[in-house]
Parts: C-alpha cells; sequence; structure tokens
C-alpha cells in the first residue's frame, strides 16, 4: 500500500510473531476466510459503486481473548483506490453474563492520504449486542480544513442475530455521526438479513451522509472461513 504507517507496519509484525500479544506461540490458531458481494457496504454506503467485491482475510486466535487479523476487498470511490486493507488487535471475554470486544482497527487504502483508525467496543448477550467506533485520527483534513482530531466521526450500533427455522436472522440498527469530519448531518442505516450455510441476502436502507433520499438495496454475499 502507498501509506504504509508506523501502526500498520507494527499490526503486521504481531501478525506474524504474535509474541507481543502473547507468550504462548502454541495456543494460537490461524484460520483465512474468502467472500464476494454484489455491493460491499459499509455503514449503509456503498465503498464499490454499486458494484461486485471480492474480500479475504487471515486472522490469528491466541486463545487468551486476545486476537489479531487483517482483511482486503475491492473498492471504488470514483478516485484511484481501488483496494482497502483493514488491520485490527481485539481483546474479547465474558463478565457478569455480558459477552464484550474491545479492539483497535486502522483502514488502509492504496490512495495517498485517506487512511485513518479507529477503537471500539461492543457488548451483547442473548443475541443482542451494541457496538460504539471511535475516530482517532485520519490521513485527511476534517470538513473545517483542519487536521482530523479524535472523535470527528462516531458510529452507534444495535444488532439482534437469531436462527427461525434453520435460517441465520440478523436485524441492525446504525447511526454514524461524522459531521465534524465530512461537514454533513448524521446518517442511518437500517437492514434486515436472511442466511443459510455460506450465503446472506440482506435489505438495507440508509438515508445517507449527503442529504439526499434514502437509499434501498438488496445485497447477496457469499462468505467462508477455513
Amino acid at each position: 500500500m502507498t501509506n504504509f504507517t508506523k501502526t500498520t507496519r507494527t499490526l503486521a509484525a504481531l501478525l506474524v510473531s504474535g509474541t507481543a500479544l502473547t507468550g504462548i506461540a502454541s495456543a494460537a490458531e490461524l484460520s483465512a476466510n474468502i467472500g464476494v458481494t454484489n455491493d460491499y457496504i459499509w455503514r449503509g454506503m456503498t465503498q464499490s459503486a454499486g458494484t461486485s467485491s471480492v474480500s479475504g482475510g487471515l486472522d490469528v486466535d491466541f486463545g487468551n481473548g486476545f486476537a489479531a487479523g487483517t482483511w482486503i476487498a475491492d473498492v471504488d470511490f470514483g478516485g484511484d483506490a481501488t483496494q482497502e486493507q483493514d488491520y485490527y488487535i481485539s481483546y474479547s471475554g465474558e463478565a457478569g453474563g455480558l459477552n464484550y470486544d474491545v479492539g483497535y482497527i486502522l483502514y488502509t487504502y492504496d490512495e495517498d492520504d485517506t487512511d485513518f483508525d479507529e477503537v471500539y467496543i461492543t457488548v451483547g448477550a442473548m443475541g443482542l449486542s451494541a457496538s460504539f467506533y471511535y475516530l482517532l485520527d485520519a490521513d485527511f483534513d476534517n470538513a473545517a480544513g483542519e487536521s482530523t482530531d479524535a472523535g470527528d466521526a462516531t458510529y452507534i450500533s444495535v444488532d439482534y442475530e437469531t436462527e427461525v427455522g434453520g435460517y441465520g436472522v440478523g436485524v441492525h440498527y446504525g447511526v454514524y455521526d461524522a459531521e465534524d469530519l465530512l461537514g454533513t448531518e448524521e446518517s442511518t442505516d437500517m437492514s434486515v438479513s436472511l442466511s443459510k450455510d455460506d450465503f446472506t441476502i440482506a435489505y438495507i436502507t440508509t438515508d445517507d451522509l449527503t442529504g439526499q433520499d434514502d437509499e434501498d438495496r438488496f445485497v447477496i454475499s457469499w462468505g467462508t472461513s477455513f
């Protein structure tokens, strides 16, 4: 990638060695995933100009709550960027009947000055979960033409997943507040999904960042891990 930051190098080293996260390297489990979708949607917004996207990832579970990984996907924003590569570190566990997951994500692109990173926390129980994402920094300036500050964008979501008649059913609602970052009003996205084996079909509706009319999409995805 063009903008190979110090953080990226650190995360890449963690993926290779794992020693910074745990002293028990033998407990680490490596898995990979691949997928394809007719439209790559992120927080209700297309990342592939409404066209198909192929993705793949690599994850390491260190067996003590810590995990790290990377994920690559095709993107199309109408500019020079054609590929997104993300890196993450997370820690998950259970306390008081609640599952939790906290982590750091670095989003990088094969175009200069477009990378950004976030921290997040997710808590949940019995199929219901809530997540909060907080922007740390970005390579590009915010809407005021100034260096991006921590908190210039946040994302809050609520999800529910269950099984009905052998099918996985999911419901999602999210609010993306990026007014300071992009100079636009907050957006909301809602979706309902149905999954069976490695296939998922989802109906997604979005009140998007540009203030245009709501957008409705049907997205079909296939993905598997090994």
